[in-house]
């Protein structure tokens, strides 16, 4: 049932007022006061949280006395990192093929392609040094080399590639996800661009759907380098008791998988990567989905454990003290690497290799990097006398492209993207969605089943207070607003402290006198506006048409919001994408945040004595409206509940090729739980359900404008 003048016409009206709002809402700059205020006091809350976990943490790894105590742990990590991830695929034939050969100064380079699962192609270069004249022939100690996020992807390590050939190393230099050759959503319109437009939207749009099935992407990145070891150990010319692995930035991310979860990686050197969460987030927040697994700070991980796992194999700490990844968070991990290290009488074997500048900055120190796996990987070696290459312009990167090369120098595959170069290969997303297709269905849950459920899901902590309880404190209404005098019926701005340090901006339209009405309340970004904002009038306005039929309304914006400039990895994400990550990484969620705001809400309509408790219905299009279904199967209190052009099913966003502006909605292993239509189900008479959007939709806020006309 409609409260009283939420007639279906009205209802229309007021979803095309919503939806326009949320458009003008979203369009907002982050310069506004409100708008920065909003997003720190979210990053500031989800840091919080992870401080306590890290230094928990902290707490835990201090406590090991003992080298038995610290493998105890070591097997605990591995074990917990393999279940975050989703465990690693079966181990398949590489079908691996030598598509062309290269001859250089000192080195040839072959171009491979493997498969790291089936039709899953890598692409990759194997560089080979040159035979010295009269040397006795002897197999190589190799190095997996892991880019960076470039969209040039393994070209751009030439310069280390080449120099670890000419010191006498193997070299598998590949292509990660979304890099290189390997673009999961090719432009069809521009051939060698990606619709993701870059590397970190690649990774990211990729991690979406694996996240929904309780996995995450980092499991693919993994299987990559752990199969290029295979590849490696496949070759006669290569010693497979003298494998290493290195890369810089995101290449450090997966080097740090890579030696972490392979023990076949005898040396380890991960550069610009490791740090520590409680310096990472407060500086520059979560950063990439490969990097920020569900749930990782919250049980109990940090960067140290990455370099812990290795223990004892010799690993190289590479960081550059002007670095965007904290050198205050490096120092911190060095320090109990180190005594972790020293349970295995192997301190000495962790180096900590430390050069001046930006992230990057890798030419100052490249002498030393090179010496760390001579010295480790070639014994009797003259480590502490590498072979560089000449100079080159001053500033130069060892990343850089030597002058007069391309990128297509280094290409294995006829069009340059394996993608478009073999029919049916496949990507992350149809590897994901078989796995989906082999899972059993959740058990079908019902009741307070399946409230718990949508509880262990989505982390919403409240619980609707009990019916006449005291909620002093919650609300402080401010003053009247420019529109509030209009007959019987008055506005007031008001803020609604959700839980400690989370301060919601709203607007509640009630009536004059005394008398009891129905409540309706509204989700919209538009309640945060500022003032004089012709969002917030437009707001008010429908506010007042509600409340001049007889209800109380309050249209409350919950949390994170407004959107800020923190989110600029790639359009198809959205505004919340990082977000999402800093909360999945503390065990917490966009979602359950804003179930607990909404909640919070109706103990504030419920609370108010001119307001009939068992008479408050709400309204919410898009993002939001997911959030009111999950919080009206949640609060009964919520009589009856209005949803338009919002997510219909989880499982049509993991059959769809490339979500866009999905993160609002996504959910850590929702679907081995339930679906929406079990939530739908669930609201029966109380839910009403308009223009449902299914996962090949345009998930973002700019679609509800045109689609709510």
């Amino acid at each position: 049932m409609f409260n009283a003048g939420v007639t279906r016409t009205s209802l229309a009206a007021t979803f095309l007022v919503l939806s326009t709002l949320a458009v003008q809402a979203q369009s907002a700059t982050a310069a506004d006061s409100a708008a920065n205020a909003g997003r720190k006091q979210v990053t500031e809350y989800l840091d919080h949280i992870a401080a306590e976990q890290t230094a928990a943490r902290r707490t835990a790894v201090a406590a090991i006395a003992t080298r038995t105590q610290a493998e105890a742990r070591q097997a605990a990590v591995r074990k917990k990192i393999l279940a975050l991830i989703g465990g690693l695929p079966e181990k398949t034939p590489l079908h691996a093929k030598l598509v062309g050969v290269t001859q250089a100064q000192g080195f040839r380079i072959e171009k491979v392609i493997y498969d790291s699962q089936p039709g899953f192609p890598v692409t990759a270069l194997l560089y080979l040094p040159d035979a010295k004249p009269g040397a006795k022939a002897e197999k190589l100690p190799a190095i997996v080399v892991a880019p960076g996020h470039g969209p040039t992807g393994k070209a751009s390590d030439f310069g280390f590639a080449s120099t670890f050939a000419r010191n006498g190393f193997a070299v598998l230099s590949y292509d990660p996800i979304g890099q290189g050759e390997r673009l999961q959503y090719p432009d069809p319109a521009k051939p060698g661009t990606s619709l993701a437009t870059r590397p970190t939207g690649e990774h990211g749009e990729a991690g979406l759907q694996p996240t929904l099935i309780g996995d995450a992407v980092a499991r693919y990145f993994a299987w990559d380098g752990m199969r290029a070891v295979d590849y490696l150990e496949s070759r006669s010319e290569i010693d497979a008791n003298r494998i290493g692995a290195f890369g810089c930035s995101g290449g450090g991310a997966m080097t740090a998988l890579l030696g972490a979860l392979d023990t076949r990686i005898k040396a380890t050197g991960t550069a610009c990567y490791i740090t520590s969460f409680d310096t990472l987030l407060p500086a520059i927040g979560a950063q990439d989905a490969e990097q920020s697994t569900p749930n990782f700070i919250a049980s109990g991980l940090d960067f140290p454990d990455w370099v812990e796992l290795a223990a004892p194999r010799p690993y190289a700490i590479i960081a550059t003290t002007e670095d965007m990844f904290p050198f205050a968070g490096v120092q911190k991990t060095e320090a109990e690497a180190r005594r972790f290290y020293g349970f295995f009488g192997a301190d000495a074997d962790l180096e900590f290799l430390t050069g001046p500048g930006h992230h990057g900055n890798l030419g100052p120190i490249q002498a030393r990097i090179v010496s760390f796996f001579l010295k480790h990987l070639q014994p009797g070696a003259d480590a502490a006398h590498p072979v560089l290459p000449p100079p080159g312009a001053p500033g130069v990167s060892p990343f850089a492209l030597p002058p007069g090369i391309t990128k297509d120098a280094f290409q294995d595959t006829p069009t340059g993207q394996v993608a478009t170069s073999y029919p049916h290969v496949e990507a992350v997303h149809r590897l994901n969605l078989k796995r989906y297709e082999s899972m059993p269905p959740p058990k079908a849950l019902s009741g307070e089943a399946l409230r718990a459920a949508i509880r262990e899901v989505t982390k919403s902590a409240a619980r609707p207070a009990a019916h006449g309880s005291k909620t002093s404190g919650l609300v402080e209404e401010g003053d009247l607003t420019v529109s509030a005098a209009k007959g019987d019926v008055y506005s007031k701005r008001v803020t609604l402290h959700s839980e400690p340090g989370i301060d919601l901006q709203g607007v509640i339209t009630a009536h004059h006198g005394a008398g009891v009405h129905p409540a309706v309340l509204l989700l919209t970004n538009a309640a945060s506006m500022p003032a004089d904002s012709s969002a917030q009038r437009e707001l008010e306005g429908a506010m007042e048409r509600m409340a001049e039929a007889g209800n109380v309304v309050l249209a409350l914006t919950p949390r994170p919001s407004p959107p800020g400039t923190e989110e600029t990895k790639s359009p198809i994400l959205g505004p919340f994408y990082l977000t999402e990550l800093r909360a999945e990484l503390t065990g917490k969620t966009i979602m359950g945040m804003r179930i607990d705001d909404t909640i919070r809400a109706v103990d504030y309509l419920a609370s108010r004595s001119d307001v009939d408790a068992k008479r408050i219905s709400a309204l919410a299009s898009g993002h939001y409206g997911l959030v009111l279904l999950h919080a009206a199967v949640l609060d009964s209190r919520l009589a009856h509940i209005s949803v338009d052009h919002a997510l219909s099913s989880y499982k049509s966003l993991i059959e769809a090729p490339m979500p866009v502006g999905a993160p609002e909605d996504i959910l850590p292993g929702v679907v081995r739980h339930y679906d929406l239509p079990e939530l739908q189900h669930a609201m029966k008479s109380r839910l009403t359900l308009t223009h449902p959007l299914n996962g090949t939709d345009d998930l973002s806020i700019s679609t509800l404008q045109a689609g709510s006309r």
